[in-house]
């Protein structure tokens, strides 16, 4: 049984309204055809302990790391990367962790 993948996401977003218009609105789509969905996606997270590491926060759930890897090494999704690296963030993190088995 092939094991699901987490894909844990916060950014510094600099314009939340260009942040949905030009990516966000975009990446549900994009994980679907890799298998992933949204679990949360919000500017809205706190810190019990410890420290946010940007002002938006995203959970997404894949059916394996390799659908998460193929999605984001993908053609499709290269420029919406290199926009949210380049001009739609200021910084940022991207964790691939393994869920817990279901069994």
């Amino acid at each position: 049984m092939t094991q699901a993948l987490l894909v844990f996401v916060q950014f510094e977003v600099n314009d939340f309204a260009r942040y949905r218009a030009d990516y966000a609105s975009k990446m549900a789509a994009l994980a679907a055809q890799f298998g992933g969905q949204f679990l949360a996606a919000t500017p809205q997270a706190e810190a019990m302990e410890g420290a946010l590491g940007g002002n938006f926060t995203a959970i997404l759930r894949f059916p394996s790391r390799e659908a998460a890897q193929a999605m984001y090494e993908s053609a499709e999704y290269a420029p919406l990367k290199r926009l949210r690296q380049d001009e739609l963030t200021t910084r940022g993190q991207v964790l691939f962790i393994p869920a817990l088995d279901a069994g």
